[in-house]
């Protein structure tokens, strides 16, 4: 009996003191280990190729458009106009936004600045609701939060077009596509522009760790997925 209790203490040191070292060695590879068990699923992977596939061979008219820069940035956009939020509804419904596929989700704020991104995703004051017809612009941080918070869009460059986009709150719920990726300058407004679509805008910067230019991921609404 008293070898067993040796034997199972002995173990529990042992543990003691491997799995802090584990952790410390694994750590800084999180974010990649976890991306990577989530790349093993089968279906997801086939069908985002297929979706990939359709994609490329039939391209958005709007990749041809030639895009207008303004002098202003982005975040200063709003200086020039005045706008009045009224009420938070985004924030009273609880709405999240979540890309199951690169492990982002967290809930959207409102507010007229850009600080909001400090609390989570922000929703761009002047754009649509999602859901809306229109082009709703959600901005965030790339590395305010870094893995394993999903809470940031430190994963968006790994997005892929044809990856699932939800947007939900307690009251709908809402099946975004990727159709586009591109990379603007930091002063590219046309980004915030309304369109005639049923568009989601996602902003961060990039690359990652700098400020210089801005990541946008634009998706369409999938009807055939919409629940109100």
């Amino acid at each position: 009996m008293n070898k067993l209790i040796k034997i199972v203490l002995t173990l529990f040191l042992l543990l003691l003191v491997i799995i802090p070292i584990a952790v410390f060695i694994t750590y800084p590879y999180y974010n990649d280990i976890a991306l990577k068990i989530k790349e093993l699923n089968v279906y997801d992977t086939t069908k985002n190729t297929f979706i990939t596939f359709l994609t490329t061979i039939s391209p958005s008219p709007e990749k041809f458009k030639v895009e207008e820069f303004s002098s202003d940035s982005i975040e200063k956009s709003l200086q020039s106009q005045e706008v009045i939020l009224e009420n938070k509804l985004l924030e009273e419904l609880n709405t999240t936004l979540s890309i199951e596929n690169v492990l982002v989700e967290g809930k959207v704020f409102q507010g007229v600045s850009s600080k909001t991104m400090d609390l989570g995703f922000w929703h761009f004051p002047l754009s649509k609701y999602p859901g809306q017809k229109g082009n709703s612009v959600i901005i965030g941080h790339r590395f305010f939060n870094i893995p394993p918070a999903k809470d940031t869009f430190f994963n968006l460059d790994k997005v892929k077009i044809g990856d699932p986009i939800t947007l939900k709150h307690s009251e709908g719920e809402w099946k975004y596509i990727v159709t586009e990726i591109k990379i603007v300058n930091d002063n590219d407004l046309s980004i915030l522009k309304d369109t005639d679509d049923y568009r989601l805008t996602l902003v961060t910067c990039t690359p990652l760790w700098t400020s210089e230019k801005r990541l946008v991921i634009i998706s369409k609404l999938d009807k055939l997925y919409q629940k109100v």
